[in-house]
């Protein structure tokens, strides 16, 4: 066989190889990860994943129609892939209006503690409205590192 005959031969599986690299980084990592790039990887990116953020229900159906449509799996292996769509491709989280929302929105949007978020409506009364995601450091009692976590859902 010729250098050229095996080169021909290697390259599918290079190719390949290297897109299964780049999918799987694409992917969270967590429980489930590595079913569902196999079992959903050939037909579905990553990205089309993320833009159907659904609920567990949604995926579940929407599971059972790939298995209509012949995906191929167990139902442990499709339980694992429901499981690991529904924790890593839920809805969006909806965005905080930082300066108008009740510390209940606050604690349930940004995932702050009761005391966290007392301290933020309190210190925004006080003080006026934020204006810069840096305002929020000078919030006693607060974690700032919540917030970095959700910055991208705060609106001012």
């Amino acid at each position: 066989m010729t250098l050229r005959s095996k080169y021909l031969l290697l390259a599918p599986c290079l190719v390949f190889a290297s897109i299964a690299i780049l999918t799987a980084q694409q992917w969270p990592d967590g429980p489930g990860k590595e079913i569902t790039i196999q079992l959903c990887v050939n037909c579905h990116s990553a990205d089309i994943v993320q833009a159907h953020r659904m609920t567990r229900d949604e995926w579940t159906s929407t599971i059972q129609k790939m298995i209509m449509q012949g995906a191929e799996g167990t139902p442990e292996q499709f339980n694992a892939v429901l499981d690991y769509l529904a924790k890593n491709f839920g809805p969006a989280a909806p965005h905080v209006k930082i300066n108008e929302a009740t510390a209940a929105d606050l604690q349930n949007g940004l995932s702050l503690s009761e005391k966290e978020a007392a301290a933020l409506v309190k210190y925004r009364t006080a003080n006026g409205p934020f204006q810069a995601l840096d305002d929020l450091k000078k919030v006693p009692d607060l974690d700032f590192k919540k917030i970095e976590a959700a910055k991208d859902r705060i609106d001012f």
